[in-house]
């Protein structure tokens, strides 16, 4: 075993220890590949419906944050369309044009781009457009920027399925994407600035706006019974007004008072294509400042309350075993959206299958490959029968420095690049679990790891 392997003190048995635990560490995940198809096979779960983390090759079928293709029954040959998105399925502007698509069915083919903020672009794509913009568009090998162009020339070169309406309900459509500017407008006036009374009171009273509109609605969409562009655009940003106002501010959006704003969030998650784009109120709080120039938190005591569950540093949210998700959870539940079961098997998948690259960013080792291995067993075994068996995981099995590479990992998973909200939910609980018990939080102490920047 692990620690058995590195009490060799001999240069000449301690290598050879090494390349039996490389082999080893190898051949249990292949071992865990093969358990989680097992248990696929043997339960009838889809890991590849609407929602979940996907496949790169799902040209049809179900959306997914992994595609690189999707087809439509279309050939491949004749596919016209290629999306730049950014990799980290951070970008607001890139959803809207994701969820046109998606749900005006047009074939696309994905290239994933580096944000300004995280990283550097290629060559080939300055080329196309020097200042990087995101998204990008090319139809029919002609290259556009500006998501607001780009989903006007959707709408033109692909009538079929058209998602603006014309006469009356056009200028209905155009006036509720004027709201939905001011809405933006208000919205990062206050998320940017200091706490201020006439910011909040701007903010409510767009928003109370809003809901009216909705609750005028002849139907649960904004223009009535067919979603159409103008909700695909006000999803984009409540999703992630949602998340960050209640996180910085102390102000619940969703869930909160607005409930024809509530009504529709929940309509829009029964599309498959919100589904497989959808992101979480950790990974929008922690995206946002980068790409915004920081967002301030008013302070207050409520506030601050909030932060910590949505980080996970309370002690309680991210501490199996989690509570059902309910309309009442600090983020609310997508109806029908959790699967405990399914959601540990998501996680685990995804794990296994980027178990290489999880370790090298997290920056472990042999220690830390052991420890990730340790939680795929939890979330398929349950923490309860795996720490009853012979393969229960000590304090002193592993050094501090492997629960540093899980803490690490837990604060930095982003839906849905990774996984769907609820499999992401499980995921974090399971690396607190195993990494509270190779280095075990201290009398009065709720979180270890390192804070995430929000500035």
């Amino acid at each position: 075993d692990l620690p058995t392997a590195l009490s060799v003190t001999t240069p000449g048995a301690l290598i050879a220890a090494m390349v039996r635990l490389a082999s080893q560490t190898t051949n249990s995940w292949a071992e865990l590949a093969t358990r989680i198809q097992r248990v696929v096979a043997d339960s009838g779960f889809n890991l590849f419906e609407a929602g979940r983390r996907g496949r790169r090759d799902a040209k049809e079928g179900p959306p997914s944050s992994q595609a690189s293709l999707r087809t439509f029954g279309v050939p491949e040959s004749k596919v016209r369309v290629v999306l730049y998105r950014d990799n980290h399925a951070w970008c607001p502007y890139c959803h809207k044009v994701w969820l046109q698509l998606e749900e005006k069915r047009v074939p696309y083919r994905v290239e994933k781009v580096s944000m300004n903020c995280y990283g550097t672009k290629s060559r080939e794509f300055l080329a196309k457009t020097p200042r990087g913009l995101l998204p990008a568009l090319e139809i029919d090998g002609k290259f556009y920027t500006e998501s607001s162009r780009i989903m006007q020339l959707i709408e033109e070169a692909f009538p079929e399925r058209p998602m603006l309406p014309s006469g009356r309900a056009g200028q209905a459509a155009s006036q509720l994407l004027n709201l939905e500017r001011e809405l933006f407008g208000v919205w990062l006036q206050w998320l940017r600035g200091e706490e201020s009374a006439s910011a909040r009171r701007s903010f409510e009273q767009v928003m109370d706006t809003t809901d009216q509109v909705l609750q005028q609605a002849a139907g649960p969409y904004f223009l009535g019974a067919e979603v159409s562009l103008v909700d695909l655009i006000f999803a984009s940003s409540l999703e992630r007004i949602a998340a960050s106002i209640y996180y910085y501010k102390g102000l619940r959006v969703k869930g909160g008072r607005w409930t024809h704003i509530n009504a529709w969030f929940s309509t829009m998650e029964r599309l498959e294509s919100y589904k497989a784009t959808q992101s979480d109120f950790h990974t929008h709080v922690h995206d946002l400042p980068p790409q915004i120039g920081g967002c301030i938190a008013s302070g207050s005591k409520e506030q601050q309350a909030i932060a910590a569950a949505i980080d996970g540093t309370d002690g309680r949210s991210w501490q199996l075993p989690l509570p059902p998700l309910t309309a009442d959870s600090v983020e609310p539940g997508p109806e029908k959206s959790e699967n405990p079961s399914l959601d540990r098997l998501e996680a685990a998948n995804a794990l296994v299958h980027c178990h290489a690259g999880v370790i090298a960013s997290s920056r472990g080792g042999s220690e830390a490959d052991a420890a990730f291995q340790h939680v795929v067993k939890a979330l398929l075994d349950g923490v309860d029968a795996l720490q009853s068996s012979p393969d229960a995981l000590k304090t002193g099995d592993l050094p501090p420095a492997a629960a540093r590479s899980l803490r690490w990992t837990r604060d930095r998973i982003s839906v849905p690049r990774d996984m769907s909200w609820p499999a992401a939910r499980q995921l974090r609980a399971h690396l607190n679990f195993v990494a509270d018990i190779i280095d075990p939080l201290g009398p009065g102490e709720l979180w270890r790891g390192e804070p995430l920047a929000t500035h």
